[in-house]
């Protein structure tokens, strides 16, 4: 048996919210005010900005803002460090060392900058830093998918087959694996020491990976606004919407 242990972690009547972040025991996140952004840490507001900004992240030290081709670094109270460019249509920002690491849609990818733009480090005080070669060798196209384990994993994009990539410190590729499942389809994935678990629109898979290689479905509802929790954390997934930020891990009565 299998049962979700959900949480909210903030709700907002008074602003939208365009996005959050969680790690530890802090909560930041970036709501839409009137005729400017609002960023608050635990319930505080720490910043306020012009409008424009999509994507809020954690870094180790900092907390780092996106406006379109804009990445800015800013101190948990607020302010600011340092910004960059770091080019068009990011699909998704994860902690990396000092910084973040951007991921690119297919526009990012096939823009301007054809095929350079796959996957690039920022961080305060130094240039982006392009990691154009790893992807190419993990297989990274466009809009892939990480997650933390020993400590980091990935799944690339391809038509033919179904792989997850386990990279080290240095996201150089350690080992592969074949999914027995159609990764195409996948929101977000995370991975723990007793399984992996992976969200599609309409369902939960979860691969004993390191086991029997057995896979569980489970039905459910996940939208596209749901990711994995990349900095350590109490739950596993974070969903957001308009008015509230969620967060949620399944429990799994076998493994009680």
């Amino acid at each position: 048996m299998m049962h979700l242990k959900e949480e909210t972690l903030f709700r907002s009547t008074q602003w939208l919210i365009i996005d959050a972040d969680c790690k530890s025991n802090l909560m930041i996140v970036l709501l839409k005010g009137k005729g400017e952004n609002i960023v608050q840490l635990n319930g505080k507001t720490i910043f306020t900005g012009p409008t424009g900004f999509s994507k809020i992240r954690f870094t180790a030290e900092h907390f780092c803002l996106l406006n379109h081709t804009t990445l800015s670094f800013y101190t948990l109270s607020g302010e600011f460090v340092f910004e960059c460019e770091v080019g068009n249509d990011i699909f998704e920002l994860f902690t990396y060392r000092q910084g973040v690491m951007c991921s690119y849609g297919d526009e990012g990818v096939f823009g301007k900058k054809l095929g350079k733009n796959r996957l690039n480090y920022a961080a305060p005080f130094q240039k982006p830093e392009s990691y154009y070669d790893l992807a190419i060798q993990n297989q990274l196209l466009y809009e892939p998918l990480f997650a933390r384990y020993k400590p980091y994993a990935c799944l690339g994009f391809s038509m033919e087959t179904n792989e997850l990539f386990f990279l080290d410190a240095q996201l150089k590729r350690e080992g592969t694996m074949n999914v027995p499942f159609d990764t195409g389809n996948i929101i977000a994935f995370a991975l723990t020491y007793k399984y992996g678990l992976f969200l599609e629109e309409n369902k939960m898979l979860l691969w004993e990976f390191e086991t029997t290689g057995q896979v569980l479905e489970y039905p459910g509802e996940f939208t596209y606004s749901t990711r994995a929790i990349f900095s350590r954390h109490e739950y596993l997934f974070l969903t957001i919407s308009e008015e509230e930020v969620r967060v949620f891990k399944p429990i799994m009565n076998r493994y009680l």
